[in-house]
């Protein structure tokens, strides 16, 4: 199975994703991406980085599926990944969850909403991103909690919808949702 999660930047994507991986021993589904690595990350864990031109080689080959760009950057998931039987878990971008989905099997997808989107800004803010980078982000909330909220087919693609507090009982409440539907599954 894998887990999706979706929602604004800076609702708590990569801190449940962690949680998840350590705590029900879930892999990470590292996305392929162009973009520059940040200072905590770890390649081939929190995410793939590649060269443009390794990017555009493994489109032609049909390594990855489901490729997006993201202001100024590529994305793209690795098509044998998607394939899998195992459990797995990795952030998706709301716009591309159509196309994540026919593509992968066994998907349980969350979208995460912050209880207050002032959280979810200050979280963002708290990166230390170049301006430009940051302003950008902050735009990119404002448009994604308008199509979400206006887009009816958008919504449905979401198995579940999880309302984040940024407590660790919000934590615990995520990780029981998903023991729940491995059971399902087992």
């Amino acid at each position: 199975m894998i887990v999706t999660l979706s929602g604004i930047t800076g609702t708590g994507k990569s801190f449940f994703k962690n949680a998840i991986s350590k705590e029900l021993g879930f892999e990470n589904l590292a996305i392929v991406t162009t973009r520059a690595k940040r200072e905590n990350e770890i390649n081939g864990i929190d995410k793939e980085f590649v060269t443009n031109d390794k990017f555009e080689e493994m489109v032609k080959n049909n390594e990855i599926v489901v490729n997006f760009e993201f202001l100024g950057a590529k994305y793209g998931y690795r098509k044998e990944k998607l394939e899998s039987y195992e459990n797995q878990v990795t952030e998706v971008h709301y716009n591309t969850i159509y196309e994540f989905k026919k593509n992968a099997k066994e998907v349980f997808s969350i979208y995460i909403i912050p209880k207050e989107v002032e959280r979810a800004k200050q979280e963002l803010k708290n990166r230390n991103l170049p301006i430009q980078v940051e302003k950008n982000r902050l735009q990119e909330i404002e448009e994604h909690i308008k199509e979400y909220q206006n887009n009816k087919e958008l919504q449905k693609q979401f198995d579940y919808v999880f309302i984040n507090d940024y407590t660790e009982k919000s934590k615990e409440a995520l990780l029981q949702i998903i023991r729940k539907k491995i059971m399902l599954y087992a």
